[in-house]
C-alpha cells in the first residue's frame, strides 16, 4: 500500500504539478481566494458584534452566540465534507458549499430577529465547513516538496491580509447598517465561478471499488498511526489552544482592564499581529528552500514562549505591539510548516479526510484554549495565563522534538 501511494505521488509531481514561479500560478491565487472567503465571517463580523447587539436589542452574551453559530457547524461539518470530497471530488463539494455560504450570508443580512440571524448563521457555517480543509487539500495536491511549504506560506499570508482588511471593511459597512457586512458573502459567487472554470487539479487514479464508510474511516485512522503525524497534530492543538486562550482571548481583556485601552485601540494593536503574519509569510516563502519545516516549527515555539512571557510585563499600550508582532512571526513560521508537513504525509486517496481531521483538531484547540485560560485568569490573572501558557509551549516543544526526531530517520 505504501509503495503504490509513493509511486502515484511521484507521478503526480512529475506530470501534473505546476512548474515555475508559484506567484504566477493561477491555481494558488484561486486557493488563496477560497481562504479569504473562509475567514471573512470571522474577521468582518467579530468587531461589529456590539453594533449587532444594539441593532437587535440583545445582550453581549447573546451576541457571542452569533460567532458560535458559525463556528460549531464548521467544526462538526469539516470531517463529513472531507469524506464527501474524497468520494465525489473536490469541485463537486466546493462549488455548492460556496453557494450555500453566500445564501446563508445574504439571509443573515435580511434577518428579522435574533433567532433567524442565528439560524442563517448556522447555514453559512455549513457552507463554510469544507472551505479551509479543501483549500489545504487542493494546495497539497498541486504542489510538492519545498514548493508546498511556499504555497502554504502564501495561504497564511492571505489570512494575514484578510485579518487586517476585513475588520476595517466590516466596521465601515456597519457604520451604515449592521446588515451590510453580511453582504460581503456575495464575493463567494465569483470565487465559485473561478473554481468551476479555472481551477486545474492534478489527475488522480480513480478508485473503482465500491465506497464503504467503515473502510474509509479505518484507513483514515490508520494513516494517523504514524509518529510524525501524531507529533504534528500535538503541535497543532498546543499552538491553537495556547494562542486562542492566552493571546486572542485574554490579552485584549488585559489591555482593556489593566492598560485602559479602548476597543478601537485594541483593534489597531492587534492589527500589527496580522501585518507581521503577512510580512513574515513572505519570508517563509523565500526561505522554504533553505530551512526545514521541522526547524521552523521549533523556532516558532521558542518565539511563542518568549512572546507569552513578555505580555504580563507590558505596562503601556505601545509596548503591547512587541508581543503582537512576535505572535505574527510565530503564525507565519508555524502554520505553513505544520500544514505542509501534514500534507506530505496525507494518503492521496484520503487527502481531504486527512486534512479535515487536521482542521478539526485546530477547532478543538480554539474551543478548549479559552476555557482553560479562563480558569487560570480567574485564579492568577494574566500572569497565570501567560506563564502557564509559556510553560506548556516549552513542554510541547520538548515532546514534539522527541516524537519527530525518533521517527524522522525512518521516514
Amino acid at each position: 500500500m505504501t509503495t503504490s501511494l509513493t509511486t502515484t505521488n511521484s507521478q503526480l509531481g512529475k506530470n501534473n504539478r505546476p512548474k515555475g514561479n508559484i506567484f504566477q500560478d493561477k491555481n494558488i491565487l484561486i486557493a488563496v481566494s477560497i481562504t479569504a472567503i473562509a475567514i471573512m465571517p470571522l474577521f468582518s463580523v467579530s468587531p461589529i458584534l456590539p453594533t449587532i447587539a444594539k441593532g437587535l436589542n440583545i445582550s453581549a452574551q447573546q451576541a457571542g452566540l452569533i460567532m458560535a453559530a458559525y463556528l460549531i457547524p464548521v467544526a462538526l461539518g469539516t470531517p463529513i465534507f472531507g469524506l464527501l470530497a474524497d468520494h465525489f471530488g473536490f469541485k463537486k463539494v466546493l462549488i455548492p458549499s460556496l453557494l450555500v455560504f453566500t445564501l446563508g450570508g445574504i439571509l443573515c443580512a435580511f434577518a428579522g430577529n435574533f433567532r433567524s440571524l442565528i439560524e442563517w448563521r448556522i447555514l453559512q457555517g455549513i457552507g463554510a465547513a469544507p472551505l479551509e480543509a479543501l483549500t489545504l487539500s487542493i494546495i497539497s495536491s498541486l504542489y510538492g516538496d519545498k514548493k508546498l511549504t511556499q504555497a502554504m506560506a502564501v495561504n497564511a499570508g492571505a489570512i494575514g491580509v484578510g485579518s487586517t482588511i476585513y475588520p476595517i471593511l466590516g466596521g465601515v459597512l456597519a457604520s451604515l447598517s449592521w446588515r451590510y457586512p453580511f453582504a460581503l458573502s456575495l464575493l463567494a459567487v465569483p470565487v465559485a465561478l473561478l473554481v468551476m472554470l479555472k481551477l486545474k487539479l492534478p489527475r488522480t487514479p480513480k478508485n473503482t471499488e465500491k465506497f464503504q464508510l467503515g473502510s474509509y474511516v479505518k484507513n483514515i485512522l490508520k494513516s494517523i498511526q504514524n509518529r510524525n503525524v501524531l507529533a504534528l497534530f500535538f503541535a497543532v492543538i498546543t499552538l491553537f489552544m495556547v494562542e486562542f486562550g492566552a493571546f486572542y482571548t485574554f490579552t485584549p481583556i488585559f489591555a482593556g482592564d489593566k492598560l485602559g485601552a479602548t476597543s478601537a485601540v485594541i483593534g489597531i494593536i492587534l492589527t500589527t499581529n496580522a501585518i507581521s503574519l503577512t510580512i513574515f509569510s513572505i519570508f517563509v516563502t523565500l526561505a522554504a528552500n533553505k530551512v526545514s519545516e521541522i526547524k521552523l516549527i521549533k523556532i516558532s515555539f521558542v518565539i511563542f514562549a518568549i512572546a507569552l512571557c513578555i505580555i504580563p510585563t507590558v505596562n503601556s499600550i505601545p509596548m503591547l505591539v512587541i508581543p503582537c508582532v512576535l505572535m505574527g512571526i510565530v503564525e507565519a513560521l508555524a502554520f505553513p510548516s505544520l500544514q505542509s508537513s501534514l500534507a506530505k504525509l496525507a494518503p492521496i486517496e484520503y487527502r481531504a479526510g486527512f486534512m479535515s481531521l487536521n482542521v478539526t483538531i485546530q477547532a478543538v484547540g480554539r474551543a478548549i484554549g479559552p476555557v482553560f485560560a479562563g480558569i487560570l485568569f480567574g485564579i492568577w490573572g494574566i500572569q497565570g495565563v501567560c506563564y502557564v501558557g509559556a510553560a506548556v509551549t516549552a513542554i510541547a516543544l520538548v515532546g514534539f522534538s522527541l516524537l519527530i526526531n525518533s521517527k524522522s530517520r525512518k521516514v
